[in-house]
């Protein structure tokens, strides 16, 4: 076991300096007493180091034929949006990773958002909110279900995210009885799915979302 003559104090590993005082160890080094971990961060370093240059080189590529085919029109801005809003996704993924049905809600939130301003700003056709927020949504409630059998999720955590979620259900009726819908199809069927889900969590966890309600506000 290594030895520091300064701190007095024996150190297994294979540390190279003092964890106190940083001096040089002496000795012979012992396994150390915790198991390795993958590095798991590390690995993935490398796949997004790779997408990051193929996403700039990409926009580079796109705005050089731009500039040469000026006539028509500025799209590559579209192409930087696009890399702008997967970066943002996938950042908002990386930076939850641990946990599950947290990430998905404020991705469904996040989406929402940037699918909202790309239809404004391309002219307002409504898909944003006739068909991307509805069925975004759905299909969301649906899988946190799935994902609470499969990852063990806290039953009280995923009960505040997919109570959070079903609001969505209020929003899409909001929509639809204030005309902004214009194909109110996915909507109400969103409305649907939103409705079956509450009254499955008051059926079946009435008890546990009546436990973490108190928890969270202090009831």
């Amino acid at each position: 076991m290594k030895y520091c003559e300064k701190c007095g104090i024996s150190v297994r590993g294979e540390r190279e300096h003092c964890p106190l005082c940083n001096a040089v160890l002496h000795g012979e080094a012992e396994p150390g007493g915790f198991p390795k971990l993958p590095n798991v961060r590390r690995e993935h370093r490398l796949w997004l180091s790779i997408l990051a240059l193929s996403s700039v080189a990409a926009c580079i590529v796109c705005l050089l034929l731009n500039f040469l085919f000026r006539s028509r029109g500025l799209w590559s801005l579209f192409v930087l949006g696009g890399v702008a809003c997967m970066w943002m996704t996938l950042g908002l993924a990386l930076y939850k990773e641990r946990n599950i049905p947290k990430t998905m809600v404020w991705e469904v939130f996040l989406i929402a958002v940037l699918c909202v301003l790309w239809d404004y700003f391309t002219g307002w056709r409504g898909w944003s909110i006739n068909y991307v927020l509805p069925i975004v949504s759905m299909g969301v409630m649906v899988v946190l279900v799935f994902t609470c059998r499969l990852f063990h999720v806290a039953a009280g955590s995923l009960i505040v995210y997919l109570m959070v979620d079903a609001l969505m259900g209020v929003v899409q009726l909001v929509l639809l009885l204030t005309g902004c819908i214009t194909v109110p199809l996915p909507s109400l069927l969103c409305v649907g799915v939103s409705a079956v889900m509450l009254a499955a969590m008051l059926i079946f966890r009435g008890k546990k979302v009546s436990e973490e309600l108190s928890r969270r506000f202090h009831v």
